[in-house]
């Protein structure tokens, strides 16, 4: 799992978070940037596993004669099952630092990069890839794993992005999920600098005027997320390389359990990742007076009619 760093050795019991500080962490992670924050259907749960109804289909109606016998066609109410799944992320400190947290209070600990390493690594399980690879995720579907046929994106033209996504809509519409109020559209890292510089060219294609200026949106007013799990914009196309999603909102479902777990340990051998390794794989928190803090979430996330409700926007020719 990215940002996880495995440990051994004899360790301490878990204690919770006390409440405020667990939303602080919860929510934190909700308002990251990435697909969670298109989910339509966020709420908590206390269970590992959730069930609920969903809505199949597509109802139809028609005039029917005075007592005639009505139709019952188009659409139903059915099931879907979603899995709870432990997403956790370990910091080290040094006993020096521990000391500047007075009276026990972790507030300081629950910083900004505990909530980016759980959120990046929950956004590449959601959407079934890790910096732009492929992955086998841990929930019950992934946005890359829907069979609907890709729309690709055009990067040669200005306007390539807008067009793309006007078509994906289409998809959507289609498939009778046509409230643009519905919609989002998760985007790879480089989108927003493209939108950014577009021109469109005049008759003799010499570039003029920015294309998205004076308040025009190329999304047209959907809602909207980076994900740096996605492939980037500024990749050479490839078959495989998914810059985007557009996503009928609603179909996103995320249950969350606000009981966070921290677990703190003072005697433990912990890898070390390569970024931090400088010479030694390992550290002994005892031998080197340090502390690790390991943080545990736990979040589930379906996306039903997965075929019909997301959209790829591919970059592969």
């Amino acid at each position: 799992m990215p940002n996880e760093i495995p440990i051994s050795g004899a360790g301490s019991a878990g204690v919770l978070l006390p409440e405020e500080q667990g939303a602080i962490l919860t929510n934190g992670v909700l308002q990251e940037n990435g697909a969670l924050r298109l989910a339509g259907d966020s709420r908590t749960t206390d269970k590992r596993k959730s069930t609920f109804p969903i809505w199949l289909g597509r109802p139809t109606a028609g005039p029917v004669g005075e007592g005639a016998r009505k139709p019952v066609t188009g659409a139903e109410f059915g099931q879907a099952e979603l899995h709870v799944r432990k997403f956790a992320s370990i910091v080290l400190f040094t006993d020096e630092q521990l000391e500047d947290v007075q009276d026990g209070d972790l507030n300081v600990l629950v910083d900004s990069g505990v909530r980016q390493a759980l959120a990046q690594s929950i956004d590449a399980h959601i959407v079934g890839k890790e910096n732009g690879a492929n992955i086998t995720s841990v929930f019950d579907t992934a946005l890359r794993s829907t069979a609907a046929t890709p729309v690709e994106v055009d990067l040669s033209k200005p306007d390539g992005l807008q067009l793309a996504i006007s078509a994906a809509m289409g998809t959507l519409e289609d498939n009778g999920y046509g409230n643009p109020d519905n919609m989002g559209v998760l985007l790879g890292h480089g989108f927003q600098r493209i939108i950014r510089d577009a021109k469109e060219d005049d008759s003799n294609g010499v570039s003029q005027r920015r294309l998205y200026g004076a308040g025009e949106d190329p999304l047209y007013g959907l809602d909207r997320a980076i994900s740096t799990n996605l492939n980037r914009a500024s990749e050479a196309a490839a078959d495989g390389n998914i810059v985007g999603f557009v996503i009928h909102k609603p179909n996103l479902h995320v249950r969350l359990r606000t009981d966070v777990r921290v677990k703190v340990d003072q005697s433990a051998t912990v890898e070390l990742p390569a970024p931090m390794q400088d010479g030694r794989t390992s550290v002994n928190l005892f031998q080197d007076n340090m502390t690790a803090v390991r943080y545990e979430m736990r979040l589930g996330v379906l996306v039903h009619d997965l075929d019909r409700a997301v959209v790829p926007l591919v970059n592969a020719s």
